[in-house]
């Protein structure tokens, strides 16, 4: 049975606030919409905006199914979000920064680091880090086109 650890950096340019990104994805229930790993989300924690806001998800990856719960473990309004697994089969670390761009946009810096343990598959550890790099790089395009979209919608009413 051997641990594969998995590290992703990637970015991506959004046409839209930093504000209005960064209220996105603080809501951890919104993975739900732009995680396709992300079966189903729910909040757990009561009261909590930031810091120690908590919840559960069941995730599907590699044809494997399991919970998870996440924990928004730093948090600067604005300017970055660093979520952790706290229980799961999978360890994770997700950070993401984001910076003002051009024209109004913003970028958006996720990384990442995942404890897979390989004994949970078949597949090699090339397979699975492969797998890993390409659903976080889509995760952060799907992000990107449900928030552009939002947006156009609420401009052209």
């Amino acid at each position: 049975m051997a641990l594969i650890t998995i590290n992703v950096k990637q970015s991506v340019l959004i046409k839209l606030p930093v504000e209005e990104i960064f209220a996105y994805i603080r809501d951890l229930e919104n993975l739900n919409d732009w995680s396709n790993v992300v079966v189903s989300v729910k909040k757990i924690s009561t009261g909590v905006e930031d810091d120690g806001a908590r919840v559960r998800g069941t995730i599907r990856f590699l044809g494997k199914w399991s919970e998870m719960t996440l924990e928004i473990v730093e948090c600067r309004k604005n300017e970055y979000l660093t979520v952790k697994s706290t229980s799961g089969t999978a360890p994770c670390l997700f950070c993401y920064q984001l910076e003002p761009g051009e024209d109004g946009g913003t970028l958006l810096m996720q990384e990442a680091t995942i404890h897979y343990m390989e004994s949970r598959t078949a597949l090699g550890e090339s397979v699975i880090t492969g797998a890993v790099h390409r659903q976080l790089a889509y995760d952060l395009l799907t992000l990107r086109d449900i928030l552009e979209a939002k947006a156009l919608a609420l401009q052209n009413g």
